[in-house]
């Protein structure tokens, strides 16, 4: 029997009775659990909030760091700047701690960073700072000249002040998604409490300080809960959930106004007792019509939901609202909508980091692929050489073993770093000017497997220099977390682009073969691919793949 029918003959035999009832329940009984519904709904709504924007803070200091120690060394980070627009990171300015003049800086798509900060501007961001050196330090929110209302993600090491200027902008989509009834919304404050997203839109402009409001002083002491007070923008009282992101100093509250409560518990009653009269003289036909209404938004929802785990996340735009619902059903919607808000958002964020290893931050196999056939279009263009190497450590399954998996990911990343500082170094020290520089990559293939592409070179023995410096400069001596001290080899093997291969797959296959040829000679060596070499290992009954 369906939902439909069930509910149709319940409704007929007990309409009259427990409808009267709750008419003559008493109003403030209601008016108290609505309040109850909201305290929590409005709480778990704020603490939403603020874990998505800690989670917004975490990759905000995060990519700046990654960014910070990619100005550092002197490595390309281009790659990020995508990244960097994605997270509202205009720029990164790198200044002489000192004096403030900026001598280096990352672009996005924002406005260019200046030659020298002024000095009422400088003094601001470093008295933010304070004595934190090689720390991520976030500042209170500030006006900007283009941009309106930015915050600075400010880094100090070695003298110099990397300053991300960050704009609000995102901070303000995440406020104004929030719209409760007719008033209630959402307002987000920073560490001084000055307002970041308020629905009102001069005090947003003009960062209105609020910190003197007693519910506004409690959140930025870390509070979070539940707490009623007058609000001086709408000038009434309101009912409102709170939280706070610790990273930031960032708060968060979700109010809204207990005369609508009122209201909507006055409109429910009344509603119901029209229902009431009208099942009363014609409970059948009302019968037959209430359970359309109940089961429909329901069997909407179900479709919804198989659509959504089928991967069509906006399904939920397609549930229709109707009259009379149980304020359930709009709960529910909300549940739907936020759980394929929350379903996108991962896979945005997943799609952002996705290129990235996660021991040694170098480009992933699948990023490395994307990068290096771009850089073979390119050369197929410019009609200049390049070349893959392929290396593999030697006895790295031992490491494991007897040392343990962290001590193997501390040597993977040691050597991470080694292989990165390496190629920034001989990019810079092999550039012939800024229209024809060497570009080489680095990249982990998976295990202790790692391949670099070395692009725009006009002759193959600067594959042959750079693969005999990775012996020199790479491998050798690595600390562990646990004092150890290992003594690393490792094979390497190339293939030259475009005289051995033209294309990525076969380029890295005939580095590997190569490389099993130069493991095979002993460890510790460098082959080039030669004609032949697969013939060799297959004889030697060693598989292409095996690591």
């Amino acid at each position: 029997m369906r939902l439909r029918t069930i509910m149709t003959i319940v409704f007929c035999i007990s309409a009259a009775a427990p409808m009267l009832l709750f008419w003559l329940w008493p109003h403030s009984w209601f008016l108290d659990s609505k309040k109850d519904e909201v305290r929590q709904q409005h709480l778990v709504i704020a603490n939403s909030l603020a874990a998505e924007l800690g989670r917004y803070h975490q990759e905000l200091t995060s990519t700046f760091k990654i960014a910070v120690e990619h100005v550092d060394i002197g490595g390309d980070y281009k790659p990020l700047s995508g990244i960097l627009d994605n997270l509202d990171i205009l720029h990164i300015c790198v200044a002489d701690y000192a004096s403030g003049t900026v001598f280096k800086s990352i672009q996005t798509n924002g406005p260019e960073c200046p030659e020298e900060v002024s000095k009422e501007r400088f003094e601001w961001l470093k008295s933010h700072l304070g004595n934190q050196d090689e720390t991520v330090v976030t500042t209170p929110v500030i006006a900007h000249p283009e941009k309106g209302n930015i915050i600075y993600t400010l880094y100090k090491k070695n003298d110099q002040l990397f300053m991300g200027a960050v704009s609000t902008e995102y901070i303000v989509s995440v406020g104004q998604r929030i719209s409760i009834g007719e008033m209630g919304h959402a307002a987000i404050f920073d560490q001084s409490g000055q307002a970041l997203s308020h629905p009102n839109h001069e005090w947003q402009k003009t960062r209105k300080d609020l910190s003197r409001i007693h519910i506004v002083q409690k959140m930025l002491k870390g509070g979070s809960g539940i707490e009623t007070f007058y609000s001086p923008a709408l000038q009434k009282d309101m009912i409102a959930g709170y939280s706070h992101v610790a990273g930031p100093g960032w708060a968060i509250m979700v109010p809204q106004p207990i005369s609508e409560l009122e209201g909507e518990v006055a409109a429910f009653k009344y509603t119901t007792f029209t229902i009431m009269t009208i099942g009363l003289v014609l409970a059948v036909v009302l019968a037959y019509y209430a359970s359309k209404v109940f089961t429909f938004p329901l069997e909407q929802m179900i479709q919804a939901m198989q659509r959504i785990g089928n991967g069509e996340l906006r399904a939920h735009e397609q549930i229709k609202t109707g009259h009379y619902q149980p304020l359930e059903f709009d709960d529910a919607r909300e549940a739907i909508k936020a759980m394929a808000n929350k379903l996108q958002e991962n896979i945005d964020t997943i799609s952002r980091h996705a290129y990235l290893d996660g021991i040694t931050g170098l480009p992933n196999r699948e990023c490395f692929k994307v990068l290096a056939q771009e850089q073979i279009e390119r050369l197929q263009l410019t009609g200049d050489k390049g070349a893959v190497l392929f290396l593999d450590l030697d006895g790295f399954k031992q490491v494991n073993d007897i040392y343990g998996h962290r001590s193997g990911d501390d040597l993977l990343k040691g050597f991470a770093d080694k292989i990165h500082l390496y190629c920034g170094n001989e990019m810079k020290r092999r550039a012939s000017g800024a229209d024809n520089a060497v570009n080489i990559l680095p990249a982990r293939l998976g295990g202790d497997e790692f391949v670099i592409f070395i692009g725009n070179i006009k002759n193959f023995d600067t594959v042959v220099e750079f693969a005999n410096g990775l012996f020199s400069k790479v491998f050798g001596k690595f600390k562990l977390h646990n004092g150890v001290s290992l003594q690393v080899s490792g094979s390497v093997g190339g293939a030259l682009f475009p005289d051995q291969g033209s294309d990525f797959d076969e380029l890295l296959r005939l580095a590997d073969i190569a490389m099993y040829k130069a493991k095979n000679g002993g460890k510790g060596r460098f082959c080039l691919h030669q004609d032949g070499d697969d013939l060799e290992l297959m004889e030697a009954n060693k598989p292409l793949m095996d690591a």
